[in-house]
């Protein structure tokens, strides 16, 4: 890829993503206030970011505004801080039962994991494109777990780890959690059903496995870049490559091979624009950066689907398998981590979780919006874990209140609250380092 072309595009993205990014902020803290203004807080702050505010205004008690850092945001309860004292006014967090600053406690990950299913129910109602195809194997990288394991292009997947193969995402998806892990692979080979053993094999670069092969999809052309081949012989966006000299091409990668074996000999390519077939020969060109053969595209994996609506129960049901898929995915990424299946660089933080919304929304509105009810899930759940800075942790203090009668101390409070953002910034700072590894690795 052009550098200079992938870094621009990656800023015309960070808007776009911190605009999708702080609304998912935005309905977090939106439940913390609400629960808190239902049940008699006064609320002094309900900020969208952290630092310096740019953008503010005031209603009644509260102060609305939009800081500068924004990943993340607050709600400044009164009463809420252990050392703000003056714990007699009966509008304080500090003095309100267990039980409702516990339900003020969960309702910003209830408010993530609720808009979550909505989003979810009116996608599925509306209907949605899914995937029309079997999963059949279009394409085995060279020395790849999937080759390792005798998977061949043509191979329709049955089932993975004892379960359904339901779509190419999910199968990846769990895929990915099984680095080393010897995983039974039930396959369907020339109407004969085969068992094999895939054992998906780690990605230094990304910390998760991966089995190198990929589904028999339409490769096309999202972009031209300017005087190459392709450009120059004719091609244009939204052109379907079916074949290079009379190859069937199932995937992008299985292109990108081929062009970069051809060594600069003239290629002839099938393609399909609209109802047209039409054959273009090109000769593809060195690149000197990438040391690589190119003809010039960003080309696309097209996956062939069709139009799929539900009744209102059916999307309920679907919306809430969904849902509880994105949140047990959570656990079973930690699972990963600690068996060593799964290494920490897979976690994306704010950089990438941006550059991820964006890349979302340039796929198709469908796909942005799976994508924030997703984002959203993870967010509930992670706050629901009782860790020291999470609302789960603040629940976790409120449960021990509630067994020994009274709170901790203000010391031990705040030195569990220390360790807890000591660990949260050592790893904030290792997942950034990460995205800005990961975005580079994507550029090249």
């Amino acid at each position: 890829m052009n550098h200079l072309t992938g870094y621009w595009s990656l800023l015309f993205q960070i808007p776009v993503g911190l605009l999708g990014l702080s609304f998912m902020v935005f309905i977090h803290e939106l439940g913390h206030f609400l629960a808190a203004k239902w049940s008699g807080v006064k609320v002094h702050t309900f900020s969208i970011g952290f630092g310096k505010k740019f953008l503010k205004f005031r209603r009644g008690d509260t102060e609305y505004c939009l800081s500068v850092i924004p990943f993340g945001g607050y709600v400044a309860m009164a009463g809420e801080n252990p050392d703000e004292g003056g714990y007699g006014n009966t509008d304080e967090f500090r003095v309100k039962p267990i039980p409702v600053r516990i339900f003020i406690a969960i309702a910003g990950p209830a408010a993530n994991l609720i808009f979550a299913f909505v989003i979810l129910f009116g996608l599925y109602l509306s209907g949605v494109q899914e995937p029309k195809n079997a999963m059949v194997v279009g394409y085995v990288e060279k020395g790849s777990a999937a080759e390792k394991a005798g998977v061949q292009p043509g191979d329709e997947v049955l089932t993975f780890k004892g379960k359904p193969a339901k779509d190419w995402e999910n199968f990846m998806q769990v895929a990915a959690m099984e680095g080393g892990t010897p995983s039974p692979l039930h396959i369907r080979r020339n109407g004969r059903d085969t068992d094999l053993t895939l054992t998906p094999e780690m990605d230094p670069r990304f910390g998760i496995a991966l089995t190198g092969m990929l589904g028999e999809w339409e490769v096309t052309i999202n972009k031209l870049m300017p005087n190459m081949p392709a450009e120059q012989s004719g091609l244009k966006v939204g052109d379907v490559i079916e074949s290079v000299d009379g190859t069937k091409i199932p995937s992008s990668m299985a292109l990108v091979e081929m062009i970069n074996g051809s060594k600069g000999r003239n290629l002839m390519l099938g393609i399909r624009r609209g109802t047209e077939n039409l054959q273009l020969a090109l000769t593809p060109s060195l690149d000197a950066d990438s040391k690589r053969y190119l003809i010039g595209i960003y080309p696309a994996n097209v996956v062939p689907t069709q139009l799929v609506k539900r009744s209102v129960s059916q999307s309920a049901q679907t919306s809430l398998a969904k849902t509880y898929g994105d949140a047990t995915l959570v656990f079973r990424t930690f699972g990963g981590i600690l068996t060593g299946h799964v290494r920490l660089k897979a976690l994306s933080g704010p950089i990438g979780i941006v550059q991820m919304i964006a890349s979302s929304m340039r796929q198709s509105l469908q796909k942005f919006l799976e994508f924030v009810a997703m984002l959203n899930t993870n967010l509930g759940i992670l706050n629901l874990l009782p860790l020291a800075i999470t609302d789960g942790g603040l629940v976790l203090f409120l449960l021990i209140e509630a067994v020994r009668r009274k709170p901790l101390s203000l010391r031990t409070q705040s030195n569990i609250n220390r360790v807890g953002i000591s660990l949260f910034m050592a790893l904030f700072l290792f997942v950034t380092f990460h995205d800005i590894l990961r975005i580079r690795w994507l550029l090249d």
